[in-house]
């Protein structure tokens, strides 16, 4: 269930931190830290790191990524940045450009008090 939704046409520029999901429609500036998943969806862009537990990006990100639990690009995703993980799919249709760490890591932002 996604309990925080920035919706197209909207733009956010600062740190959003939360103990849920999130969905971006729109537009982030800054920084991200979720403990539950994150999606990027259609014409939503990020300029700026993640750092969540499950990220699914079907829109634009401009920044480094850290998924504890699995980065997915979908068709029409597009990643500029560093890639951390522990699971990677990137579909066909997709772009990527960066480099890629996967390994068993632990979300930071389940080892923070957000």
């Amino acid at each position: 269930m996604i309990s925080s939704i920035i919706g197209e046409g909207t733009s956010f520029k600062g740190e959003i931190s939360s103990a849920g999901s999130l969905q971006i429609a729109g537009e982030v500036i800054g920084c991200i830290n979720v403990k539950g998943e994150v999606f990027i969806v259609g014409n939503g862009r990020v300029q700026g790191d993640i750092n969540g537990g499950r990220v699914v990006v079907s829109g634009t990100v401009d920044g480094n990524i850290i998924a504890g639990k699995g980065l997915e690009i979908l068709k029409n995703g597009k990643v500029n940045g560093e890639i951390t993980c522990d699971k990677l799919i990137i579909e066909e249709g997709s772009s990527y450009q960066g480099k890629v760490n996967v390994a068993v890591i632990m979300n930071a932002a389940e080892t923070s008090n957000v």
